[in-house]
């Protein structure tokens, strides 16, 4: 039966290829580039049709096109691009022989008048028909728009296109959601090449690594072809480097700035590109390189909180458990490279691409922890540095053979994260209320009363612990795959192509922790430690045979005002230096290895993906487009892990006992991807999609990692058999375009989530494993808890409404003509039943004679929750103006509430605040290619919040993190 398949399939291919071939003998190729008849520029996403046919293409992101199996004769081409006047050229075409042209448009703004098209007009009538000219659905940030007012890294450019919800780190964005989907649900690709995940735990992207200087456009796709990777829940971020035009260009920016929330001045960028092409154009070149330097400091509060009865009413009331006030002081530097190559071959080229991209994080941190409810008043201090790396490395070949495409590509990417001897050093006060503390404050106050209950006596807050960490995560994948497409016609009316292609990828994975800590300084031993600190910092006034060491003695002169916003105090600060100097002399004589933090974690693995796929595309006349096919892929993966039991009442100097584990998996898939595209009318378009995708397990919830705790009251388990998710998408989209009225989108969604990835905890029962797939020891000491993954049997359903409206005003009259306007609203509604587990106790049937009466049985219940990182309304709106060698862009963002947490009862879920933001950019054109422009960001100093639903107004969350402005100073030639 299978081989009966293969056959027909062979046979159809055969045919289609002779079909074709036989069409060729009789027919020419015609190529060309499009542009702006007045300034040259490419005009990417142009649409050109032989006329009287559904022949066409078109301009890809060079400008280029390519029309094959024109027959032999004159043929009259119309092109037409938005907004621009619409042409016919007649082309004659000989028979086997390439034809190529140039097609020079004019921008409708040119009647009766000479008139330049505005800057962001030219950005947004790019983005405009590069979407059209899509072949599903997606959304574009075109080159112009990039590059004429950069954002400072690739997440806020594609912060602005509907659907789309910002993470912020520092005020700064570094991830994003698709459609409510948390970030880890999303694929990105730089170049079509696969970027690795960043972090320690699950497969989302730091994309303020990626500077948005090295840009030539962005592409998010949301109903995903056959063609593209289907780990992708969300949808697909294409991240398209800068390639060289023709002739010479040069490219330099350099900027200054200011941070108002620590008033520093000293951050900076500096940006150059040069490109070039060589041998008659065959050969193009561009090197890039970028350095910046920002102060991304915040200050943070963290809030805990019960719901206790209050005697004087009797009403269940938000009591203060405990306050953690921080504040991050954070300088955080980006230094990245890029050259891209590519070779024209006459009819293909080679293309070679690389970026090297460097984060580092370096600051310190220090924290006012108040714990209200067990009286203790502790300080601490960390000093950290992160480090990370991205590298990527593509090679690729494209080959056109006239009846058959041919392309493909091998690529090697590398992600590596390092924390390299971070510091944290902790002070403790115990008992650290006033006398009659209650007298004055109740303990239902509000949290920013709690602080007067402590006493702050430095003198009776001493050392306590410190300790000395090293982190590193590296992933490292290679990339093999190919593609063949080959058109086809039956007669003018159907025509299209029938493509099919492969890919293998291998990563390799390892995340290791090393940790040396200090024994109890203040509780206990540590005498000898004591000593030692007293003798070899004599400065500091310690004395020998000292049980306890003052804070004072390390106490840092460090203040300053407006912390957090002026609502909480900051406290005593502790001299970073000098904290980092005792645990360099200590950490060989009194520092041990903390074996758990240092091993119990760690894990390496190699993961394994096939993949193959067939798809087609019909173009039926020039009105409906059709494209059905499937995908397959199969994973492997095995993870090495460590299984941890940390005995009750160890010995001195006995270590946890540890086990070596591995966990394979295996799981393969068959997705069947369809598109439907219908045109009624030349100026409408409506899309329909079927796809389906998956997501793959974070790295933590399959990797063997079991853990014991000490003292029995908890057990992590990995769920090494668990599913990757399987989604059902279904997708429409209706456009609507006018030369007047722009570009109008809706566009509707509807998801369902089968086997989603879920956290579990239970209490464990002898003989009663829900979930047999854990890996549990054969023997479970008492009854602690047990904390896992799982696959949700419940599906989980989101979907939402996007709208869309890109438009500008060329036509009012005088200055009015400058004004350009992108819209877009997104409203998602998503719905899971989430499971949990209880412990009953149950009456024993019959009546034993003497105790137990009762025996423990777990019971499965379940809650209904939204999904996490999911909010209910975006909206972003983007007014520009340009009036000649100026432009101003203000921009507006709100997004409502998202749940950062489920808790098993609804009342302990929380939530995001509402967030509004504002961002002006602006930008004057000078004499010799030069250009000076202004950014301020967060210009209404917005904060983050978050809330506890139970808990009403008290936040659980806050961070600040200002205002910035940046000045700079850009040259461009030509």
């Amino acid at each position: 039966m299978i081989n009966s398949r293969y056959s027909t399939i062979l046979i159809l291919i055969t045919c289609l290829l002779s079909c074709t071939a036989a069409h060729a003998q009789n027919s020419g190729t015609i190529t060309g580039v499009i542009v702006d008849a007045n300034s040259g520029e490419t005009l990417i996403g142009a649409n050109v049709l032989v006329k009287g046919t559904n022949r066409g293409s078109a301009a890809d992101m060079t400008g280029d096109f390519t029309i094959n199996n024109v027959p032999a004769g004159t043929a009259t081409l119309v092109a037409s691009y938005l907004s621009y006047q619409t042409r016919e050229i007649e082309v004659e075409v000989e028979a086997g022989r390439t034809t190529n042209i140039r097609i020079e448009m004019q921008w409708l703004g040119l009647v009766g008048e000479e008139v330049v098209i505005s800057v962001q007009a030219r950005g947004q009538l790019s983005a405009i028909n590069q979407q059209r000219a899509s072949n599903t659905i997606s959304n574009i940030v075109s080159s112009d728009r990039i590059q004429e007012i950069p954002d400072v890294n690739a997440a806020e450019s594609v912060g602005r296109l509907p659907g789309i919800s910002i993470q912020r780190s520092g005020g700064e964005a570094n991830q994003i959601a698709i459609r409510g989907l948390s970030p880890k649900y999303n694929t990105i690709t730089v170049n079509g090449v696969r970027v690795p995940a960043t972090g320690s735990t699950d497969r989302s992207v730091d994309l303020s690594l990626i500077s948005s200087n090295m840009l030539d456009g962005i592409e998010v796709t949301k109903a995903l072809t056959p063609d593209k990777d289907a780990d992708a829940l969300g949808g697909t971020v294409d991240l398209k480097l800068r390639t060289a035009s023709e002739g010479w260009y040069t490219d330099f920016m350099a900027q200054g700035g200011y941070t108002a929330l620590q008033q520093t001045y000293g951050n900076y960028k500096f940006v150059g590109n040069v490109s070039n092409r060589f041998f008659d154009n065959r050969l193009g070149i561009m090197i890039g390189f970028n350095t910046d330097r920002y102060d991304r400091s915040a200050d943070k509060f963290n809030g805990d909180y019960s719901l206790e009865i209050d005697p004087g009413d009797g009403i269940r009331k938000p009591q203060v458990n405990s306050l953690n006030l921080r504040e991050e002081t954070i300088d955080r530097s980006r230094l990245g490279g890029s050259l891209i190559a590519d070779y024209r071959l006459p009819r293909g080229k080679i293309m070679f691409n690389t970026f090297f991209n460097r984060l580092d994080n370096v600051g310190i941190q220090r924290q006012n922890q108040l714990q209200v409810s067990n009286t203790r008043h502790r300080y601490t201090l960390s000093d950290f540095e992160t480090n990370t790396n991205l590298l990527t490395v593509g090679l690729g070949l494209e080959q056109d053979f006239n009846f058959m495409f041919f392309d493909a590509g091998v690529s090697y990417v590398s992600s590596d994260r390092q924390s390299p001897l971070n510091y944290y050093y902790e002070f403790s006060e115990e008992s650290a209320f006033i006398d009659n503390a209650f007298e004055e404050i109740d303990r239902f106050d509000p949290p920013g009363e709690m602080a007067r209950l402590f006493a702050n006596n430095i003198e009776q807050t001493f050392l306590n612990y410190g300790n000395v960490r090293n982190e590193k995560t590296n992933e490292n994948e290679v990339t093999v795959q190919g593609n063949v497409k080959v058109p086809f016609r039956f007669g003018n009316t159907i025509s299209g192509y029938f493509k099919t292609g492969g890919k293998f990828r291998e990563m390799n994975r390892s995340y290791d922790v090393t940790q040396f800590g200090t024994s109890q300084l203040y509780f206990g031993g540590g005498q000898e430690h004591r000593d030692f600190i007293a003798s070899q910092f004599p400065d500091l006034g310690l004395e020998i045979g000292m049980a306890r060491l003052p804070m004072s003695a390390f106490q840092d002169n460090y203040a300053r005002s407006g912390f957090l916003d002026g609502d909480y105090p900051l406290g005593y600060t502790i001299r970073g230096g000098l904290m980092k100097d005792i645990i360099d002399a200590s950490r060989e004589m009194f520092m041990q290895l903390e074996v758990q933090s240092s091993l119990g974690d760690d894990y390496e693995g190699t993961e394994r993906y096939t993949a193959a796929y067939a798809m087609t595309e019909v173009n039926v006349g020039r009105y409906i487009t059709f494209m059905p096919g499937f995908r397959w892929e199969k994973e492997y993966s095995s993870y090495s892990a460590k299984f941890t039991d940390v005995q009750p009442n160890p010995l001195p100097g006995q270590e946890p006992f540890f086990t070596d584990t591995t966990a394979v998996r295996r799981n393969d898939f068959l997705l069947p991807q369809v598109h439907l595209q219908i045109k009624p009318l030349e100026w409408i378009n409506l899309r329909l999609a079927y796809t389906e995708t998956i997501t793959r397990p974070d790295f933590w919830q399959y990797s063997p990692r079991i853990y014991i705790s000490q003292f029995r009251d908890y057990v992590t388990a990995p769920n090494t058999r668990i599913r990757s998710a399987r989604a059902q998408n279904y997708d429409a989209s209706l456009s609507v375009y006018h030369n007047k009225i722009g570009f109008f989108t809706v566009s509707a969604f509807y998801k369902e989530i089968n086997d989603l990835i879920w956290f579990a905890t239970f209490s464990y029962v002898p003989g009663q494993n829900i979930l047999p797939d854990l890996e549990l020891p054969p023997s479970v000491p008492g009854a602690p808890r047990i904390n896992t993954s799982i696959n949700n049997p419940f599906k989980a359903t989101v979907k939402g409404i996007e709208f869309d409206w890109q438009t500008n005003f060329w036509y009012l009259p005088s200055f009015l003509k400058g004004i350009v306007l992108n819209l877009n609203y997104t409203h998602i509604v998503s719905e899971t039943e989430y499971p949990q587990f209880r412990r009953d106790l149950v009456p024993i049937v019959p009546r034993p004679p003497r105790p137990p009466f009762t025996t423990a049985v777990l019971v499965d219940t379940s809650r209904v929750g939204r999904m996490p990182n999911q909010p209910s309304d975006i909206m972003n709106a983007t007014i520009g103006y340009d009036l000649k060698g100026f432009s101003a862009r203000v921009s507006f963002l709100y997004q409502t509430d998202i749940l950062t947490s489920l808790a098993t009862d609804p009342a302990g879920d929380r939530f995001t605040d509402d967030y509004f933001r504002v961002d002006v950019s602006v930008k004057q054109n000078l004499p010799h290619n030069m250009q000076v422009f202004a950014n301020f960001n967060n210009l209404n100093n917005r904060a983050d919040y978050n809330f506890q639903s139970s808990i009403g107004d008290y936040p659980t969350f806050i961070e600040y993190y200002g205002f910035t402005m940046d000045i700079g100073v850009r040259y461009k030639f030509p």
